[in-house]
Protein backbone atom coordinates (compact mmCIF):
# COMPACT_ATOMS: atom_id res chain seq x y z
CA UNK A 1 0.00 0.00 0.00
CA UNK A 2 1.97 2.91 -1.23
CA UNK A 3 1.03 6.63 -2.19
CA UNK A 4 2.94 6.91 -6.53
CA UNK A 5 3.30 10.31 -7.95
CA UNK A 6 1.63 10.93 -11.31
CA UNK A 7 4.53 12.93 -13.80
CA UNK A 8 3.32 14.77 -16.44
CA UNK A 9 5.66 12.24 -19.24
CA UNK A 10 3.64 9.37 -17.63
CA UNK A 11 -0.09 11.24 -18.66
CA UNK A 12 1.63 11.84 -22.12
CA UNK A 13 3.04 7.89 -23.20
CA UNK A 14 -0.57 6.60 -23.31
CA UNK A 15 -0.09 3.97 -26.01
CA UNK A 16 -3.80 3.20 -27.44
CA UNK A 17 -3.03 0.08 -29.16
CA UNK A 18 -1.27 -1.57 -25.68
CA UNK A 19 -4.71 0.11 -24.27
CA UNK A 20 -6.85 -1.57 -27.09
CA UNK A 21 -5.38 -4.91 -26.92
CA UNK A 22 -5.80 -5.37 -23.42
CA UNK A 23 -9.67 -4.81 -23.62
CA UNK A 24 -9.84 -7.33 -26.85
CA UNK A 25 -8.22 -10.00 -23.90
CA UNK A 26 -10.59 -12.45 -23.47
CA UNK A 27 -10.22 -12.60 -19.46
CA UNK A 28 -11.87 -9.14 -18.99
CA UNK A 29 -15.43 -9.93 -18.28
CA UNK A 30 -16.21 -6.21 -17.29
CA UNK A 31 -14.03 -2.65 -17.94
CA UNK A 32 -16.14 1.03 -16.59
CA UNK A 33 -14.80 4.06 -16.14
CA UNK A 34 -17.82 6.92 -16.34
CA UNK A 35 -20.28 7.88 -14.27
CA UNK A 36 -22.30 5.47 -12.35
CA UNK A 37 -25.91 5.01 -11.40
CA UNK A 38 -28.64 3.02 -10.60
CA UNK A 39 -29.37 2.09 -14.02
CA UNK A 40 -26.11 1.62 -15.23
CA UNK A 41 -25.38 -0.89 -12.14
CA UNK A 42 -28.46 -3.00 -12.80
CA UNK A 43 -27.49 -3.54 -16.52
CA UNK A 44 -23.58 -4.42 -14.98
CA UNK A 45 -25.25 -6.80 -12.64
CA UNK A 46 -27.13 -8.67 -15.11
CA UNK A 47 -24.18 -9.10 -17.31
CA UNK A 48 -21.94 -10.38 -14.97
CA UNK A 49 -24.64 -12.55 -13.49
CA UNK A 50 -25.46 -13.84 -17.46
CA UNK A 51 -21.21 -14.47 -17.51
CA UNK A 52 -20.60 -16.41 -14.55
CA UNK A 53 -23.63 -18.65 -14.91
CA UNK A 54 -21.69 -21.68 -15.19
CA UNK A 55 -20.01 -21.64 -11.74
CA UNK A 56 -23.03 -20.12 -9.51
CA UNK A 57 -21.41 -20.32 -5.97
CA UNK A 58 -17.96 -18.74 -7.18
CA UNK A 59 -20.37 -16.13 -9.03
CA UNK A 60 -21.89 -15.43 -6.50
CA UNK A 61 -19.03 -14.44 -4.63
CA UNK A 62 -17.73 -12.46 -7.64
CA UNK A 63 -21.22 -10.43 -7.83
CA UNK A 64 -21.20 -9.95 -3.69
CA UNK A 65 -17.40 -8.40 -3.89
CA UNK A 66 -18.80 -6.30 -7.18
CA UNK A 67 -21.79 -4.96 -5.14
CA UNK A 68 -20.22 -4.20 -2.10
CA UNK A 69 -17.07 -2.64 -4.06
CA UNK A 70 -19.45 -0.49 -6.57
CA UNK A 71 -21.30 0.90 -3.71
CA UNK A 72 -18.23 2.20 -2.07
CA UNK A 73 -17.34 4.00 -5.29
CA UNK A 74 -21.01 5.30 -5.31
CA UNK A 75 -20.45 6.70 -1.43
CA UNK A 76 -17.44 7.97 -1.45
CA UNK A 77 -16.00 9.20 -4.63
CA UNK A 78 -14.90 12.78 -4.83
CA UNK A 79 -15.11 12.82 -8.81
CA UNK A 80 -18.56 13.52 -10.14
CA UNK A 81 -19.76 14.09 -13.57
CA UNK A 82 -20.95 17.64 -14.25
CA UNK A 83 -23.21 16.76 -17.45
CA UNK A 84 -26.94 16.02 -15.93
CA UNK A 85 -27.21 14.16 -12.60
CA UNK A 86 -23.80 14.98 -10.95
CA UNK A 87 -22.89 11.39 -10.89
CA UNK A 88 -20.20 9.51 -8.90
CA UNK A 89 -17.78 8.74 -11.43
CA UNK A 90 -15.35 5.38 -10.93
CA UNK A 91 -13.72 2.42 -12.63
CA UNK A 92 -14.63 -1.34 -12.30
CA UNK A 93 -12.90 -3.72 -13.92
CA UNK A 94 -13.81 -7.72 -13.32
CA UNK A 95 -10.96 -9.96 -14.91
CA UNK A 96 -10.98 -14.11 -15.27
CA UNK A 97 -7.57 -15.69 -14.33
CA UNK A 98 -7.17 -18.94 -14.29
CA UNK A 99 -7.65 -19.94 -10.47
CA UNK A 100 -9.24 -16.77 -9.65
CA UNK A 101 -11.51 -13.49 -10.55
CA UNK A 102 -10.15 -10.10 -9.78
CA UNK A 103 -12.50 -7.31 -9.21
CA UNK A 104 -10.62 -4.17 -9.16
CA UNK A 105 -12.34 -0.48 -8.26
CA UNK A 106 -11.36 3.04 -7.73
CA UNK A 107 -12.35 6.24 -7.56
CA UNK A 108 -10.96 9.66 -6.85
CA UNK A 109 -10.83 10.28 -2.76
CA UNK A 110 -9.91 13.03 -0.37
CA UNK A 111 -6.07 13.04 0.28
CA UNK A 112 -6.42 13.24 3.77
CA UNK A 113 -8.54 10.47 3.52
CA UNK A 114 -5.93 7.98 2.50
CA UNK A 115 -4.50 7.11 5.97
CA UNK A 116 -7.76 5.91 7.70
CA UNK A 117 -8.54 4.13 4.15
CA UNK A 118 -5.53 1.98 4.60
CA UNK A 119 -5.52 2.01 8.59
CA UNK A 120 -8.90 -0.28 7.98
CA UNK A 121 -7.83 -2.16 5.33
CA UNK A 122 -4.28 -3.57 6.84
CA UNK A 123 -6.61 -4.34 10.06
CA UNK A 124 -9.31 -6.22 7.63
CA UNK A 125 -6.39 -7.92 5.79
CA UNK A 126 -4.66 -8.66 9.39
CA UNK A 127 -7.63 -10.72 10.73
CA UNK A 128 -8.44 -14.39 10.47
CA UNK A 129 -12.21 -15.15 9.27
CA UNK A 130 -13.44 -15.86 13.06
CA UNK A 131 -12.20 -12.52 14.18
CA UNK A 132 -13.67 -10.93 10.90
CA UNK A 133 -16.93 -11.82 11.61
CA UNK A 134 -16.40 -10.93 15.28
CA UNK A 135 -15.08 -7.58 14.15
CA UNK A 136 -18.08 -6.64 11.89
CA UNK A 137 -20.67 -7.16 14.14
CA UNK A 138 -18.97 -5.03 16.74
CA UNK A 139 -18.59 -2.65 13.13
CA UNK A 140 -22.59 -2.63 13.36
CA UNK A 141 -22.81 -1.89 17.00
CA UNK A 142 -20.56 1.46 16.88
CA UNK A 143 -21.93 4.14 15.52
CA UNK A 144 -20.88 5.35 11.95
CA UNK A 145 -17.93 7.65 11.78
CA UNK A 146 -18.59 11.33 9.69
CA UNK A 147 -18.90 10.35 6.24
CA UNK A 148 -18.42 6.51 6.24
CA UNK A 149 -22.44 4.93 5.99
CA UNK A 150 -20.86 1.34 6.81
CA UNK A 151 -18.25 2.41 8.52
CA UNK A 152 -15.72 -0.56 6.91
CA UNK A 153 -18.47 -3.41 7.34
CA UNK A 154 -18.25 -3.40 3.34
CA UNK A 155 -14.87 -4.03 3.36
CA UNK A 156 -15.15 -6.66 6.41
CA UNK A 157 -17.72 -8.40 3.90
CA UNK A 158 -15.17 -8.30 1.07
CA UNK A 159 -12.48 -9.74 2.91
CA UNK A 160 -14.76 -12.65 3.96
CA UNK A 161 -15.59 -13.82 0.72
CA UNK A 162 -12.21 -13.14 -1.28
CA UNK A 163 -8.43 -13.16 -0.45
CA UNK A 164 -6.69 -10.32 1.02
CA UNK A 165 -7.81 -6.66 -0.04
CA UNK A 166 -4.69 -5.22 -1.97
CA UNK A 167 -4.49 -1.47 -2.01
CA UNK A 168 -3.23 0.99 -4.40
CA UNK A 169 -2.90 4.84 -4.08
CA UNK A 170 -2.04 7.52 -6.31
CA UNK A 171 -1.14 10.89 -5.60
CA UNK A 172 -3.48 13.42 -7.83
CA UNK A 173 -2.22 16.55 -6.59
CA UNK A 174 -2.25 19.14 -3.71
CA UNK A 175 -5.96 17.65 -2.77
CA UNK A 176 -7.11 14.50 -4.20
CA UNK A 177 -5.41 10.51 -4.64
CA UNK A 178 -7.07 7.77 -6.61
CA UNK A 179 -7.73 4.85 -4.14
CA UNK A 180 -7.43 1.89 -6.35
CA UNK A 181 -8.60 -1.75 -4.26
CA UNK A 182 -8.07 -5.55 -5.90
CA UNK A 183 -9.37 -8.12 -4.54
CA UNK A 184 -8.89 -11.98 -5.74
CA UNK A 185 -11.57 -14.57 -5.47
CA UNK A 186 -10.44 -18.30 -5.97
CA UNK A 187 -12.51 -20.14 -8.35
Amino acid sequence: MSLEETTTEENENFDFFDYYAQLNNDNIILSYKGPLTDVLLSEFSRDIRAKLQDNRRVGKKVFSVFMELTQNVLYYSKEVNHFGDQDKVGTIVILQLEDHYKVITGNQVMKEAVPLLLEKCKTVNSLDRDELREYKRKLRDAPSEGESRGAGIGLVQVALTSDNLEVKIKNLGEKYAFFALFVNIKK
